[in-house]
């Protein structure tokens, strides 16, 4: 065999050992990329998971964070409505006390004006005058009542022929125009005449400094100043403003 003829079959040899390792190294390297990528997914995957629970994590403290935020929002509601509450509570007592009452009427001398069960709203302050409705101290009695008052202290008063008489001059009762009506028809006495003198056994004239006359009116079954006298000044609550309760009856006086 030639030299030339070596030297080419040498060289072809070569090339097929290296064409030969290259084949057998090649699926080496596919192995090793396949590898990297399945570690590369694993990280990504164990990384997901990781911050998956960091994120699961801080939803729980912030969910608790919610709740404790929630929670003393509304134990700090429920105090300042209990504080509120009782603020008001101790208010209404004190200005019922000193301005207003609210008593409950029960008996049937002031019907129609005010009913038995009625709420009636009373002003402290407000100054008595002639046919305002006072609530007051029944006379020698625990008992409280409502009537009207129809004399004033120092007034010479008296009752005849359902003519109210004040000083000898006559004074009409607007407010009793339709019973007055329906006693004339039946030809009776709404009020009964009488007269402070009567009423004091002949020691007094006039209505006394400091006293109050008072009639109901339902004037033929009232009990008042004709049973249990006069009305100290120092026994009057107050004066009857309206009636509060039932509210489909409210009205004011």
């Amino acid at each position: 065999m030639t030299k030339d003829k070596r030297h080419t079959q040498f060289s072809i040899n070569k090339k097929d050992k290296a064409e030969r390792n290259r084949t057998r190294q090649k699926p080496k390297r596919i192995a090793t990329t396949k590898k990297k990528k399945l570690n590369k997914q694993t990280k990504v995957k164990v990384g997901e998971k990781k911050s998956q629970r960091v994120v699961r994590r801080k939803k729980k403290v912030l969910k608790k964070k919610h709740q404790r935020n929630h929670f003393s929002a509304l134990s700090f509601y429920w105090k300042e409505l209990i504080i509120t509450a009782f603020i008001v509570s101790g208010l209404f007592l004190l200005g019922s006390q000193i301005f207003f009452a609210l008593p409950l009427f029960e008996g049937y001398g002031m019907t129609p004006t005010v009913s038995d069960g009625d709420r009636i709203y009373v002003n402290r302050l407000k100054k008595v005058k002639r046919f305002k409705l006072i609530y007051f101290k029944v006379p020698n009695s625990k008992e409280r009542s409502i009537r009207r008052v129809i004399g004033l202290p120092g007034e010479e008063l008296s009752f005849k022929n359902d003519q109210l008489l004040i000083n000898q001059q006559p004074i009409v009762e607007r407010f009793l125009a339709m019973p007055l009506y329906r006693a004339k028809q039946e030809e009776q006495l709404l009020t009964e005449d009488f007269s402070v003198n009567q009423l004091s056994n002949g020691q007094q004239q006039h209505i006394p400094k400091g006293k109050y006359l008072v009639l109901g009116d339902n004037r033929q079954y009232s009990t008042d100043s004709r049973y249990y006298g006069m009305i100290d000044e120092k026994d009057i609550i107050g004066v009857v403003e309206a009636r509060v309760f039932p509210i489909y009856k409210w009205r004011s006086y």
